[in-house]
């Protein structure tokens, strides 16, 4: 039979304060730690603590676990020691016999990659277990933020920068342009602000960067300095990334374009000059010139390549750019007319543009009036050509037997008819002026005629007209016939009918006769070895002499024809002919000039005759000179010989 030992009083104070221990709190093991290689961020106020910046997400960590608390036993206990992510163990384990190596302290462990790339909060700790007894570890709490900053829109700059652009005169005045960041959404203490500048994103340069210490101060720059700027003017843009303190980088900001003018602005404008507005009218015949606006002489601060934009009735014209002055933007005929003939006042201005920038800031402007009311029918916006053609052209008849619009002789010193079908919208007091070659014809001579009441088609408007406006109209393959309507009674306005050709041949066509010249003065008619000239070109020449006075010889392609006889009759002497081309100019039309005629077919002619003429084309039919016929003798009558050359 057993018989149970007695313990001691000192063996039983043991076992209680055992009880005692078993019964009291467990430690939790401290938790583990990021690796200075791959640290965390520092806490700031106002995010969540413990955030892990961009480099380091998804990447593989070192992790640094701490000595467990009871590595240093004596009794061969094994350990084992992984990493755990979000309560998962993960990772390659950590076994260990203790007692521990005094020298170890931490223990490295490596957190797998692509866990620490998801957005949100994670709890990072380990699995520790000596003996077959695991522990309870404190979790590092870690924060993964992969949001990127979003921007708000444009810079804000100082409004005159924002109505006129970067100016010379405000980079003079105040040194730089301040620039404000609009405050956006989930601003946070480390946010970093590039702002940059320039033509491109490509092109552009960053001109500051600022990093928030305190949200709650506005973000401004003062960078944007004439340096900064630079010398080349045109348009640029001003724009920004946002770049939060865990490396998520903004999408590029919205574009603040800026105009950037270095020049001084133009000063000096006036109002718009409109040369065709000096009697105080637009009238029809204006407005198919057509109208010009614009500046009459040089403002100050001129820049080559600055545009005048002209804006009539309230329609805006193409830009035109300005290389010198007076310089005018023509307002086209449907413009002016704009639905409406008048009588109206329309509100004409202008502004000069330079970039982007329109100088001045309210448009020069002046009233003007308008009357475009013709007779007849309506006004065709598309046709601002002076001649009508829904006007029916004319029909001349003569009281010699010819056919329409052909006259003769034999209509000679008769009144003429020429005559129309009534226009269109004709009224009481309207008038039709007859135009004969250009010219208007008299109301003496049957030239008006008067509209009494409203006719209409098919009634005809006759003119008859005195034989004498024919006479003094001459000759003309193509000569011209029409009229015009117009409304004295209303305004100065007119409407022109088409032209009609009429064929007049009523007295013989005439040319100047081409003459020889330097001819014998004992002699008539003489053309002998005094005759002949020299040319620096030509050589020895014959000149022949066409007197002024017929401009329609100006810019023809004249042929004059030498021709030798053998007798005065007209026999054609072989191997004397000569064909020499002319074309005279308007002015030696008017003037008259010289055409020298060669020598060798003069001096074939030797002893004989030779005759000078020429054709031209007068009034539409061609017409020959009268030909001037001469005797020649190129003899010495010392030696019988031909002449001696001397220069003349």
């Amino acid at each position: 039979m057993s018989s149970l030992e007695k313990i001691t009083s000192a063996q039983q104070s043991r076992l209680n304060y055992k009880k005692i221990r078993l019964a009291s709190p467990k430690v939790v093991a401290d938790p583990p730690k990021l690796h200075a290689d791959n640290p965390l961020l520092p806490d700031t106020t106002d995010d969540l603590p413990n955030q892990l910046h961009r480099m380091y997400q998804g990447a593989a960590l070192k992790v640094l676990v701490p000595r467990p608390a009871v590595a240093d036993d004596p009794g061969s206990i094994p350990g084992v020691i992984q990493l755990m992510w979000n309560e998962t163990r993960v990772g390659a384990r950590y076994n260990y016999t203790t007692p521990l190596d005094p020298a170890i302290l931490e223990i490295e462990l490596t957190l797998p990659e692509n866990l620490s790339n998801q957005h949100g909060t994670h709890q990072l700790g380990y699995y520790l277990n000596q003996g077959g007894n695991p522990t309870e570890v404190t979790p590092l709490t870690i924060n993964v933020d992969t949001q990127r900053p979003v921007t708000n829109g444009a810079v804000i700059v100082p409004p005159e920068v924002d109505r006129d652009g970067i100016t010379k005169k405000y980079l003079d005045d105040n040194g730089f342009v301040q620039i404000t960041l609009l405050e956006y959404l989930g601003k946070k203490i480390g946010d970093v602000i590039e702002f940059y500048f320039g033509k491109s994103m490509a092109t552009s340069m960053k001109f500051d960067e600022i990093t928030r210490t305190d949200t709650s101060v506005p973000v401004v720059s003062d960078k944007l300095t004439a340096s900064v700027v630079g010398e080349e003017e045109g348009q640029y843009a001003i724009f920004y990334f946002i770049t939060n303190r865990k490396g998520y980088r903004s999408e590029v900001s919205l574009f603040k374009q800026l105009n950037v003018m270095l020049t001084d602005p133009p000063e000096g404008l006036l109002p718009p000059d409109i040369p065709l507005y000096d009697n105080g009218l637009i009238d029809l015949a204006d407005a198919q010139t057509p109208v010009g606006v614009g500046i009459k002489a040089q403002y100050t601060n001129f820049v080559s390549g600055d545009q005048l934009l002209v804006t009539w009735d309230g329609i805006p014209q193409p830009p035109k750019t300005i290389v010198g002055f007076p310089v005018y933007v023509d307002v086209p005929f449907r413009d002016v007319f704009n639905n409406d003939p008048g009588e109206k006042t329309v509100t004409v201005e202008y502004q000069v543009q330079r970039g982007t920038n329109r100088f001045p800031l309210t448009p020069l402007s002046m009233d003007v009036d308008v009357d475009m009311r013709k007779p007849g029918g309506v006004i065709d916006p598309g046709n601002p050509d002076p001649v009508n053609p829904d006007l029916d052209p004319v029909t001349v008849q003569g009281q010699g037997g010819n056919p329409v619009n052909v006259l003769t002789e034999a209509d000679k010193d008769q009144d003429v008819d020429v005559s129309v079908v009534i226009y269109e919208g004709a009224k009481d007091k309207d008038e039709a002026q007859l135009f004969w070659k250009g010219v208007p014809v008299p109301e003496a001579n049957g030239g008006i005629f008067k509209v009494v009441g409203t006719p209409v088609p098919p009634a005809r408007i006759t003119w008859t007209i005195d034989w004498s406006v024919v006479a003094d109209g001459k000759n003309g393959k193509k000569l011209p016939v029409h009229y015009e309507i117009t409304h004295p009674d209303v305004n100065e306005n007119k409407d022109i009918s088409p032209n009609q050709i009429v064929d007049v041949e009523i007295v013989p066509g005439v040319v100047p006769e081409a003459k020889f010249q330097n001819l014998d003065p004992d002699f008539t008619d003489w053309l002998n070895c005094g005759s002949l000239r020299q040319d620096a070109v030509k050589g020895t020449v014959v000149e022949v002499l066409v007197a002024g006075g017929e401009p329609q010889l100006a810019d023809q392609d004249l042929v004059f024809k030498y021709q030798g006889y053998t007798d005065n009759a007209g026999t054609v002497k072989p191997g004397t002919d000569l064909e020499v081309p002319y074309k005279p100019t308007a002015q030696e039309a008017a003037d008259g000039f010289i055409v020298k005629i060669p020598y060798a077919p003069v001096l074939a002619t030797e002893n004989a005759w030779g005759d000078i003429s020429y054709t031209a084309v007068i009034d539409g039919r061609p017409v020959p000179s009268v030909p001037h016929l001469v005797r020649v003798y190129l003899i010495d009558p010392g030696d019988g010989g031909t002449c001696k050359i001397t220069r003349r």
